[in-house]
């Protein structure tokens, strides 16, 4: 009987020995032990520790993100990315002495033992520097086109200003900071709520990993800009003056002025006092200084520097360009129609377009006859033989009544296509 018992609770135990290797066997093929590696960015805790001493810190970028492994079953570790907290405690630095200060790093996961997550590397880097600040005035970039007919006049951020601290070596770098708005399709004067952006000394805009180190005196980093529109007036011309006398035996044969005429955008009361001048710009005579000129020149004008208070230069148009000929004394310069001209030997099959509806030339006569000399007295003809499709700059052989004397070799540009 005895013998009987023995026996069966050898059975027994190899039973349960059995049913457990089975059970883990069975555990560790639905749920098995696994190890997942994480990329987790690090959450910096207690700045005030090291910026109450005056100081502040930075973290480099690469330096941001720590592997978190975590090791256990796979129903707990898999997934888990979100979850995990990857902590960096100010108060945890060992050494303040040391460049750069190195703080330990820890990680947390609900679920998870602490000695089953390892953080690698179990240390961040940082640097301690002066806090400094520095004040910007806020530039206003505006941006898109209004609604049709207005123009930005002007563009005020409030506040005007903002007082920047952070790490003295990004507070260096810094050059200015905008708040960039869009009016497009604006028609009517308007506030908009804008994001500050900063850009460093090689005018370009500092990454968030840059700024989100700097404070500002007004808390969040954005401020409203007002927009006031003014109204668009076309076909205002500019008249040229100028300066100064030709060199001896030499006068001034024309002045012109491209373009002629510009479209300008002001305040109402701007407008109509420009309207009283009947929509004329006068450029002042130092924009133009002619002395001691013997032949034709140009000066290149930057229009803003000349419009009246309360006038802006409307459509982008930023200068005009002033052409001054200088013809010899006892000449004067006739605008001739280039619809006049006699086209000669051009193929049947072709025709000509002229590039310009005018040219001019320069005539040396007695001035009773320059005072009688009128176009019509004047021939002209371009020879076209052998020319074939295409654009050509022909000279133009121009025919003067007697005791007439052209000043100088005329040429004309022509385009040259096939007749339909």
């Amino acid at each position: 009987m005895q013998k009987k018992l023995m026996n069966n609770l050898l059975l027994k135990i190899v039973s349960i020995v059995i049913a457990l290797a089975v059970w883990l066997l069975i555990v560790n093929i639905n749920d098995p032990l696994v190890v997942k590696s994480y990329s987790v960015p690090v959450t910096i805790q207690n700045g005030a520790y090291i910026e109450s001493g005056g100081k502040t810190y930075r973290v480099e970028e690469e330096q941001q993100m720590v592997t978190v492994i975590l090791k256990g079953n796979s129903s707990v570790v898999q997934g888990r990315g979100g979850d995990i907290e990857a902590v960096a405690d100010l108060r945890q630095i060992v050494d303040m002495d040391t460049t750069p200060v190195m703080v330990p790093v820890t990680a947390a996961c609900d679920g998870v033992a602490s000695e089953n997550i390892t953080v690698i590397p179990r240390t961040m880097a940082i640097k301690i520097e002066d806090m400094e600040s520095r004040d910007f005035t806020i530039t206003v970039n505006t941006t898109d086109t209004p609604g049709k007919g207005y123009e930005v006049g002007s563009a005020e951020a409030k506040p005007e200003k903002v007082t920047v601290s952070g790490p003295a070596s990004l507070i260096r770098k810094i050059d200015r900071v905008v708040a960039e708005v869009s009016t497009l399709n604006l028609s009517e004067d308007t506030t908009k709520t804008c994001k500050l952006e900063v850009y460093d000394k090689n005018q370009d805009e500092m990454l968030s990993s840059q700024t989100s180190y700097l404070k500002f005196d007004i808390g969040e980093p954005v401020v409203d800009v007002h927009i006031d529109l003014w109204s668009v007036r076309d076909n205002v011309s500019l008249n040229v003056n100028y300066v100064g006398e030709p060199a001896e035996g030499y006068q001034v044969g024309s002045v012109t002025v491209t373009p002629s005429t510009i479209s300008v955008a002001g305040t109402d009361e701007a407008l109509g006092k420009l309207s009283q001048n009947r929509y004329a710009i006068n450029l002042p005579e130092g924009a133009v200084v002619l002395e001691g000129q013997d032949k034709d020149f140009e000066t290149k004008l930057n229009l803003s520097d000349y419009m009246p208070d309360d006038i802006i230069v409307a459509n982008n148009v930023k200068s005009a360009i002033v052409n001054v000929s200088i013809i010899p004394i006892g000449s004067k310069q006739l605008t001739l129609q280039t619809k006049n001209i006699n086209v000669q030997n051009l193929d049947n099959n072709l025709r000509v377009v002229f590039d310009t509806d005018k040219l001019v030339i320069g005539v040396k006569a007695s001035d009773s006859m320059l005072e009688a000399l009128t176009e019509s007295s004047v021939a002209m003809t371009i020879d076209m033989t052998g020319m074939k499709t295409g654009d050509y700059e022909v000279p133009v052989q121009v025919e003067l009544p007697l005791g007439c004397e052209l000043l100088n070799s005329v040429k004309t540009l022509v385009r040259v296509s096939q007749l339909e």
